[in-house]
Parts: structure tokens; sequence; C-alpha cells
């Protein structure tokens, strides 16, 4: 087997899990046997623990999972494998109410913000307390910027700060909590990124506090967006995203001519993209179109 036929079959495990979790669970011992080295195998690994924690909160399922790709011939528990492999089991530890120990302080961090990110669509009062318990430990680690929990803190924080946006009929401590991910994974981008991740923290914060309804906050984060799109000669993809950013909270506002604007600028860059880019983002810009209210 090719690494083109793994990539193709992992890949479209991805595609589907969002509305197949069941069935890509399901997937994961073919998964493994097409896997043959130890890379492609950790690829599984971070599938596993996701499709288990993240969307079917199933902890004890994930953790079995999880164990049964220690078998697999690629493992090392003295290597990256083994590392990947502690960190997924002791966030699910932490998602069924464990408290794993052994961890050095970086992967301790990155257990929490990953139970975090797991329990999200699950039980967010548990989310915010193991996210909080991962911000703390940062704080107090004093470990440097190049230290991989920075960006795993940054992606649960994103991936946090999403799935409370779309959540109906949020609470004020969920509110607060969306809030506080989302600005927590433009200061760790910041450490662990380049301009393309803080970029599209920017465009997330700009999002979060459009839901929040604080519309200056929103439009303010929308333009540090496409100031940064601007002066980093960004590819259109950036640019379509920065001023549907700028569009939705102007629309929202009631500003018919900023509305208008955005909304040119949006298909002028829509215009730019790939076909297979286009493809994803015309809903995007469809919602745009809609005209501003008033």
């Amino acid at each position: 087997m090719s690494d083109n036929d793994f990539d193709a079959v992992i890949g479209q495990a991805w595609t589907d899990h969002v509305d197949d979790a069941r069935g890509v669970a399901g997937r994961l011992p073919q998964l493994q046997a097409l896997a043959t080295d130890e890379p492609q195998l950790m690829r599984v690994i971070m599938l596993a623990h996701h499709v288990y924690g993240a969307h079917l909160g199933e902890w004890e399922a994930g953790t079995s999972a999880l164990h049964s790709l220690r078998a697999h011939s690629a493992y090392r528990d003295d290597a990256a494998s083994g590392d990947s492999m502690r960190r997924a089991l002791a966030s699910l530890a932490l998602c069924a109410g464990g408290a794993p120990s052994g961890l050095g302080a970086s992967d301790e961090i990155r257990a929490h913000a990953m139970a975090a990110d797991n329990l999200s669509s699950h039980d967010t009062a548990r989310a915010a307390q193991q996210f909080g318990q991962a911000l703390a430990l940062a704080e107090r680690s004093a470990l440097p910027g190049t230290d991989p929990m920075h960006r795993a803190l940054a992606a649960a924080a994103n991936g946090l700060a999403c799935t409370l946006e779309e959540k109906a009929g949020r609470s004020a401590a969920e509110r607060a909590l969306m809030i506080l991910a989302a600005q927590a994974a433009r200061r760790h981008w910041e450490l662990a990124g380049t301009w393309l991740e803080v970029e599209r923290a920017e465009y997330r914060l700009a999002m979060t506090w459009l839901q929040a309804g604080d519309l200056a906050q929103a439009r303010r984060h929308a333009q540090q967006c496409l100031d940064i799109v601007e002066v980093k000669q960004a590819p259109a993809l950036e640019s379509f995203f920065g001023w549907e950013a700028l569009g939705v909270v102007e629309r929202a506002a009631g500003n018919a001519s900023a509305h208008a604007r955005a909304l040119d600028r949006a298909r002028t860059a829509f215009a730019d993209l790939a076909a297979d880019d286009q493809a994803w983002c015309k809903q995007s810009l469809d919602k745009l179109t809609s005209p501003a209210p008033g």
C-alpha cells in the first residue's frame, strides 16, 4: 500500500467524521491495518481520540480503542507514538473524572486542553474547568514559546470557541468561556503559529464577539484580520474570510453601505478562489449576500 492510499482513507474519515462519527469509529481497525509506520499510526491515534472524545463522548470505549492501537508493530512506548498515546489516554481519563499522573508539565497542559475540547459539546461546566486548569498550568509553567503545548492549547481553545459560537441559548457562563477561549487561542497562536494562524485567530475573535453581542469588538477584530491580510498580501481565501467577517458584523449593525462594500470585496476574493475552495465557501458567500437589516 502506498502513502497515498493511507492518506486517502484517513482523509475521507476526517471528512466523514462530523456527520458519521459512529461509522468512522468503526473504520479504525481498517486504518490501523493500513498504517505502515509510526507517523501514520499517530494520525490514527489522533483520529480515534477525537472521534470518541469530542464527538461520541464515550470515554471508556475510546480508551479501549486507543489501547488496541498499542498492538501495532510501529507503536513505540518510548518514542513519539507513546507520548501521543499517553496524552490521548490522559485526556479521556480526565473527561471520565479521573486524575492521571506521570505526565510532564507540557503533556499535562495538553491533556487538560484536549479534555476541555472533548467536553465542550457534552458538559460545558466541566469543559470550563479543564480549560481553566490548562490555562493556569500554562501560566505557571514558564515553558518557552517553542513548547508544543502552546500549539495544542491554541487549537483546543479555537475548537472550544467554535463549539460555543454554534450553541443556542448560551448562558452567561458559556458566553464568558467562549470569549476566554477565543482570546486564549489568539494569545497562544501568537507564540506557536505563523501570521496565518494569528490572522485566523482574529477572524475567530470577530465571530466570537459577534455571537457575544458586542459589535464594536467584533468589528475591531475583523478589521485586524483584514489588516494582517493586507500587510502579508495573503491569498484570496484569507481575504475572502476577512471580508466575510466584516460583512456579517456590518449587517448585524444595520450598516447597509459598509455591508455592501464588504460584500463586494468578498465577491472579488471569491472569484479568485480555486474551484474546490469556491465549492465550500459558497455557503458563506450566500449568507453574506443577505441584505443588511433596515
